[in-house]
């Protein structure tokens, strides 16, 4: 038996007040995709239950966080052996997205939400060729623009543990560029009551680990309703952050969007995309709803590479995630596939400057109109690196 099974919460919504005292629309239920398509509430566009594809114990192994929480986050005093007793506090709120497939977490400061020290997000989900879990996140404040959601772990349940890890060059003392493996690990769970998260680094190859962080997490009340779709998500956009340039630069995909998507045979079928500002001018994230597949995407700058990264996750079974890269935004942008971002394993070193080659993708999205009133992208691929590209689906998309 899976001791992390489901402890799903309902997340009943009524007409009461969001995180920032906006009011709500009405809604029946927690992932309810029966109500009025004008009502539609960003948990019927990302699709936020658990659907028979995606019921499987193998994919259920994070069920445990599933609903609001309340996160204790306890660092290193210095000169002590224990860490803070008394440290800041979080709030986070995680919920299923495309039927099942992934978990998605939204963070805000909880005591003081205009702080823009602690605002993250995260994703994870089970790669199903990897039988491993991996996750992408992106953590901005206001002395860091964030990764653009190129952060990435990668492991599974280990000794009644949920363990990940990644590796990293961090700069030493000296300046000098050295290896590092991190770990998450998530443990004493109590499914739909509490569990601990600690983070910690080594440069030693597991020698000796620094455990910079321990989080208590508490589960909290589900009263917090999903915004409509199109509006921005969850949590605290005061423009606090990323407010420089080219930050904002997709800021005008937020919304709902309706239209077609036509292959290259000729076939149509209704598409929608709602999109929605994240993490405080950050990014912005949404689904792209076409041909009976959803797609969740987000669009971030990534001020260390100096690239725009796409980040894509669909609802199709054994399809992982993927990263599209463009030099720049706007009109005219193509984002191409850059397979070798995507993290591998817990030893191998993925976003770095070696592996952002985007010339020989095969691969690309390219957006042809970017306005107030009309999105038109193509999605497109080719055979080899130095083949033709051939346009396999046109979106055409206007601003409902």
């Amino acid at each position: 038996m899976n001791r992390y099974k489901p402890f799903l919460a309902a997340f009943f919504v009524a007409s009461c007040a969001t995180d920032a005292g906006e009011a709500e629309p009405r809604v029946a239920s927690y992932g309810d995709s029966a109500q009025n398509e004008s009502m539609r509430s960003w948990a019927d566009a990302l699709d936020a239950r658990i659907d028979d594809d995606w019921a499987g114990e193998e994919h259920r192994g994070f069920d445990f966080w599933i609903g609001e929480w309340g996160m204790h986050w306890r660092g290193q005093s210095a000169g002590e052996l224990n860490h803070q007793a008394e440290g800041s506090w979080t709030h986070q709120r995680v919920f299923p997205i495309l039927g099942g497939k992934a978990i998605v977490e939204l963070a805000w400061a909880r005591d003081n939400p205009e702080d823009p020290s602690q605002r993250g997000f995260s994703i994870r989900y089970l790669d199903t060729a990897k039988d491993r879990w991996v996750m992408a996140q992106n953590w901005p404040n206001q002395n860091n623009n964030g990764s653009a959601f190129l952060d990435q772990l990668i492991g599974g349940e280990y000794h009644g543990r949920m363990t990940f890890y990644s590796s990293q060059q961090r700069p030493d003392a000296d300046g000098e560029l050295q290896l590092e493996h991190r770990r998450y690990n998530f443990a004493d769970i109590r499914p739909g009551e509490s569990f601990r998260w600690d983070g910690s680094n080594t440069r030693d190859k597991g020698a000796t680990w620094y455990t910079w962080y321990i989080v208590d997490a508490h589960r909290q009340r589900d009263l917090d309703p999903f915004r409509a779709a199109g509006t921005i998500f969850p949590g605290v956009h005061n423009k606090s952050i990323c407010t420089a340039e080219p930050h904002g630069a997709y800021n005008i995909l937020g919304g709902s969007w309706v239209g077609t998507a036509t292959r290259a045979d000729g076939s149509v079928w209704d598409a929608k995309f709602d999109a929605g500002l994240l993490l405080d001018g950050c990014a912005v994230a949404g689904v792209i709803d076409a041909n009976s597949v959803k797609t969740f995407v987000t669009f971030g700058y990534a001020d260390r590479l100096k690239r725009w990264i796409n980040y894509r996750l669909d609802d199709q079974p054994g399809t992982p995630h993927a990263y599209y890269v463009s030099p720049e935004p706007g009109e005219g942008a193509v984002f191409a596939e850059v397979e070798n971002l995507v993290i591998k394993d817990e030893f191998t070193l993925f976003a770095t400057q070696e592996n952002l080659v985007i010339e020989n993708a095969l691969r690309r999205t390219v957006w042809k109109t970017i306005s107030d009133d009309e999105l038109v992208f193509h999605d497109e691929m080719r055979a080899s690196s130095d083949g033709e590209w051939e346009t396999i689906t046109t979106y055409d998309l206007e601003r409902r």
